[in-house]
């Protein structure tokens, strides 16, 4: 079964160091507020599957996964939760003939 991604927010409220393992390639994003909501930009390298130990200073992040994900806060004060777009409110369109159906939600656990 496809799977749909998962996107992960985390709000850093103070410098925090966090642990996280991931099944796929994770690209980790700075959201900067900007005149009209936020702009998200790079923190740091691409992380390969595996566990990685990042340092985030405080602000708010997002990465989205295809994977089920652990993170554990090692230092500082960290709040995650799954992000939900406009899309979400909507449900998927029924599949066309040959498209597979919509797929399930990796998850999310916090250790």
């Amino acid at each position: 079964m496809k799977r749909k991604a998962l996107h992960v927010n985390l709000d850093v409220r103070e410098p925090s160091v966090v642990e996280l393992t991931v099944g796929d390639r994770v690209q980790l994003d700075r959201l900067n507020p900007a005149r009209h909501g936020y702009v998200a930009e790079r923190h740091g390298d691409l992380l390969a599957p595996g566990a990685h130990t990042v340092a985030l200073q405080p602000g708010l992040y997002l990465f989205r996964t295809l994977s089920d994900t652990n993170l554990r806060v090692v230092t500082g004060g960290v709040a995650a939760g799954i992000a939900h777009s406009d899309k979400d409110k909507w449900p998927d369109p029924p599949p066309v003939r040959g498209d597979e159906v919509s797929g399930e939600l990796p998850s999310l656990t916090i250790v």
